[in-house]
């Protein structure tokens, strides 16, 4: 019939398309992406390299004559201007977007498209969705939690601030998952392997849960440095509810001794299993283990160091002030300042583009609460390199970690009348070691030069003043001489359109699982031994750390560990 004829030139025969599955494919991106350790079924991604997924609708997908997006979303109010509502475009429309996509090909009713998450995009777990657009409207698919994913930071990838170059050390800054922390004394080193199990079951969620706890915002989870300084506040609960408390008593009635932990897993999900309560109890090398694994957790690099006779300078006047009574004994009430034996903190490595490029690179964050920086018990991240250099004023906590290895030990004499004298200037106690574990090995690394010049070395100190604009070099050899400090006078005229008269100080730089316990067990007579047999089947393949951990309120510090291949 006519009527016929004249409705097919309106109507055509092609039907609207319907979405019937999506395909995260999961087990083959994990590969690509460096996550197939995580214990976890969902996708996991690395920013800026793409992933493929299989759209199949209900006919053949056609390129020129369907339109197709795909949005991803996270958090509780997606927004596009703020990165947490991203679409791609595929089919007949296309638009330049945050993320990349692309169709790589065609089957049946099958669609692969490539996703390629933005460089500096936000850290964290997206939902999918598929929404095929007609002029009648828009059909989304459903919530789906199978096709929700997570995205990492990407230290493989140049763009990312957190590339590092060497395979070997992204194996072992990212990928390792055990590790070992120093302690003692610098004449007397000790060690204690610690299982970082970033990759453990709910770990991965677990980290996540402590930034949603922490009330970061999504708008800082994108950015590698607001996000490592959030994290350092967030390990501890001195002022925001974080993860460990603090204890350095010898009270541990309830909780955990800090020396009962071997690792950050069963810490990390027990915060998450409480709903966010803080965990009970740690000291420097639980707050530092734990961070390490938050930080590889999400793909930063980063590694444990201990510097041996850290100071903790409370008056920030970068001495370490120790003042003796009458009798010749500390003064508890006068002396504010203290030198640990040892104290354990993290390092990243991270490119910093607030900074000049020479301090990118190693730099230093801590979970331990000291002191406060920006009204939270933080600090870091601050530049390794700027330390060794003595450049003070940059970002963040600069100050206060040249001090801790660093300052000079100053001892005062008071009378009985509250009258006080120096007595003796010790210049080389502070910062006398500093070491990380080796890469490749469970032999640790000496990297004191790399945070400070060698006393008594000629070393060139460089720095530029600007005026009107101009930015002016002056270089001067310093000798580097313990308890000196020498200035200099310059008469500078280059560049400028006023002579003017620079006095500049310099400071000198110093030399440079599974927990069983056993709750009855007889005496162990002196000389004596203690057998306990159990079972444990391993879960995954390859080389892994077996540690026993003997910790009660007599005895602290027994450990061993032995090494074990799975097959």
């Amino acid at each position: 019939r006519p009527d016929s004829a004249f409705f097919s030139l309106f109507f055509p025969a092609t039907r609207a398309l319907s979405v019937l599955s999506v395909d995260m494919r999961a087990m083959d991106n994990k590969k690509a992406h460096n996550t197939s350790s995580y214990k976890n079924t969902s996708l996991i991604v690395r920013r800026n390299k793409e992933f493929i997924l299989i759209i199949r609708f209900d006919r053949p997908f056609n390129n020129q004559q369907d339109n197709v997006q795909i949005e991803f979303m996270i958090g509780n109010s997606p927004d596009e201007n703020r990165g947490t509502y991203i679409t791609v475009f595929i089919g007949k429309e296309k638009r330049d977007g945050r993320w990349n996509g692309r169709v790589i090909g065609t089957q049946g009713n099958g669609v692969t498209v490539g996703i390629t998450p933005g460089a500096s995009c936000i850290i964290g777990r997206f939902r999918t969705f598929v929404t095929v657009i007609t002029d009648l409207g828009k059909q989304r698919t459903p919530r789906n939690p199978d096709t929700d994913f997570y995205v990492l930071f990407n230290p493989w990838d140049p763009a990312d601030l957190v590339y590092v170059s060497r395979d070997t050390d992204r194996q072992e800054y990212v990928l390792n998952d055990v590790g070992i922390i120093y302690n003692g004394e610098f004449n007397n080193i000790s060690s204690r392997s610690w299982n970082y199990g970033q990759f453990e079951e709910g770990v991965l969620d677990a980290c996540l849960l402590v930034l949603d706890a922490g009330k970061v915002p999504l708008l800082y989870r994108g950015n590698a440095i607001e996000l490592i300084r959030q994290g350092s506040a967030l390990m501890n609960s001195q002022d925001d509810n974080g993860v460990l408390v603090g204890n350095w008593s010898s009270d541990y009635s309830i909780g955990t001794a800090p020396t009962a932990w071997t690792g950050s897993p069963e810490i990390l999900l027990k915060y998450a299993k409480d709903g966010g309560l803080p965990v009970c109890f740690a000291q420097c090398w639980v707050f530092a283990g734990v961070l390490n694994t938050f930080l590889r957790c999400l793909g930063i690099p980063a590694r444990v160091v201990t510097n041996f006779a850290s100071a903790h300078d409370n008056t920030g006047n970068l001495k370490t002030d120790i003042i003796l009574d009458e009798n010749g004994g500390v003064s508890r009430s006068r002396t504010r300042d203290s030198i640990w034996n040892y104290h354990s903190w993290n390092e990243v490595y991270m490119r910093r583009p607030d900074l000049p490029e020479k301090y990118s690179g190693w730099q230093v964050v801590d979970s331990t609460p000291q002191e406060t920086s920006d009204g939270l018990y933080r600090c870091g991240p601050t530049s390794v390199n700027a330390i060794k250099d003595g450049e003070l004023s940059y970002p963040f906590d600069a100050r206060f970690v040249f001090a801790e290895l660093n300052s000079d030990v100053i001892y005062y004499q008071s009378d009985k009348y509250g009258n006080t004298k120096i007595i003796q200037v010790d210049t080389t106690y502070v910062g006398k070691l500093l070491v990380t574990k080796r890469v490749n090995s469970n032999a640790y690394d000496d990297i004191t030069s790399t945070y400070k010049y060698p006393e008594g070395k000629l070393h060139l100190v460089q720095k530029h003043l600007g005026m009107d604009g101009h930015t002016c070099p002056i270089p001067f050899p310093v000798i580097l001489q313990p308890s000196s400090w020498r200035v200099r006078f310059v008469w500078m005229i280059p560049n400028f359109k006023t002579p003017k008269f620079f006095e500049v100080l310099t400071y000198r730089i110093f030399y440079v699982y599974t927990t069983i316990s056993i709750s009855i067990c007889s005496q162990i007579a002196p000389g004596g031994t203690l057998q306990y047999t159990d079972t444990i089947t391993p879960q995954s393949p390859g080389k892994k750390v077996l540690m026993a951990c003997l910790d009660c309120a007599t005895v602290r510090q027994v450990t061993n560990q032995l090494e074990i291949f799975v097959q």
